[in-house]
């Protein structure tokens, strides 16, 4: 079934600070051989609620940051690392599933989730060809979407008044997507100029 995004959600997009404002970091930001410090501190400059010794844990933890095209590469880095993140996620809640004293609540809870997480996954691989399409249009309303798989997972929980046993695995989740979000769209500016965007259109 396909589903149009609304035109408010690709306006929360366009007026979104990171991609208004013209990124002042061409290819000088990565003069220094530490790509992946130079970058997070980027990012968490850009977004409060990325945690930057998370981030250069996470890009650091992978050999090819270091050597990475800029943004690009690395926003295509950032991605991958998502998804492998949300697959990991899901054998998390099959194993919980299987627990034999599970409760109604937390089981319906952690269904809910593996749906979400499910929908995550396959919205990232289709953020990944937008990006080697350079189509940062759609790119950054997926990863957004996306993103959102790790905190309706939580709020499931929370407003059970329940704590939530997929809390770190949410947590690790939204930080990979905001590194990607924001690497993205520090890319974008520099793309755009030469590559028209599209409609954003998803296939659910």
């Amino acid at each position: 079934m396909k589903q149009v995004f609304s035109f408010f959600f690709l306006s929360l997009f366009l007026l979104h600070p990171i991609f208004i404002q013209e990124s002042a970091c061409g290819n000088d930001a990565f003069a220094d051989d530490d790509i992946v410090k130079e970058t997070c501190e980027i990012c968490a400059q850009k977004s409060p609620l990325l945690n930057y010794d998370f981030c250069v844990t996470s890009l650091g933890a992978v050999p090819e940051s270091k050597t990475a095209a800029g943004f690009y590469g690395l926003g295509i880095i950032s991605l991958e690392l998502a998804q492998t993140n949300a697959t990991d996620t899901i054998l998390v809640i099959k194993e919980q599933l299987n627990y034999k004293d599970l409760d109604a609540y937390a089981f319906f809870g952690l269904s809910d989730c593996l749906d979400l997480y499910a929908d995550a996954i396959s919205t990232l691989a289709k953020s990944i060809e937008a990006i080697q399409s350079y189509n940062y249009v759609n790119l950054n309303i997926w990863v957004s979407s996306a993103m959102e798989a790790s905190t309706t997972c939580e709020d499931g929980f929370r407003e059970k008044g329940r704590v939530s046993p997929l809390k770190k695995q949410n947590s690790n989740f939204f930080q990979l997507c905001d590194i990607a979000l924001v690497i993205t769209k520090l890319a974008s500016p520099l793309l755009l100029k030469t590559h028209e965007p599209e409609i954003a259109v998803y296939d659910g």
